[in-house]
């Protein structure tokens, strides 16, 4: 087990830094990160529990559930990440464009299917813990 001791005060700042930069995917690199993700979640925990106001335990159980779109990434995932921004948003269907779109992420689904899963599953375990947590709505 890792002993090592975090500032708290600083993973939540940098945590809240990171998520205020504007993202162009609901899938983020957990390497964007400044400290692990354990240690993100465990401040978070600790400060939903003993925080007062209802707007900042509110925020801190949305920036909670936000860790779940932080992915360990593959150069494969990576790679199918950055084609899938390339093509843009959705053409119509059955659209020239859609077809297009298609062809060109063909080669990239099963990455994608792969860190949406992952995604999906942390997501579902983020929602479930913090049912255990103050201030559930």
């Amino acid at each position: 087990m890792n002993s090592r001791e975090y500032d708290a005060r600083d993973v939540l700042q940098k945590f809240i830094a990171t998520l205020s930069v504007p993202a162009d995917a609901v899938i983020r690199d957990a390497a964007e990160l400044a400290y692990p993700k354990e240690v993100i979640k465990s401040v978070l925990q600790h400060c939903i529990k003993t925080i007062e106001g209802a707007d900042e335990r509110t925020f801190l159980r949305s920036a909670y559930l936000s860790l779940g779109s932080y992915q360990e990434l593959s150069d494969d995932e990576r790679m199918a990440l950055s084609a899938l921004r390339e093509v843009g948003p959705p053409g119509l269907p059955e659209s020239e464009l859609q077809g297009e779109q298609a062809r060109r992420i063909r080669d990239f689904v099963v990455p994608l299917q792969a860190v949406m899963d992952r995604l999906k599953a942390e997501t579902a375990i983020l929602t479930q813990e913090l049912k255990l947590l103050p201030g559930q709505e």
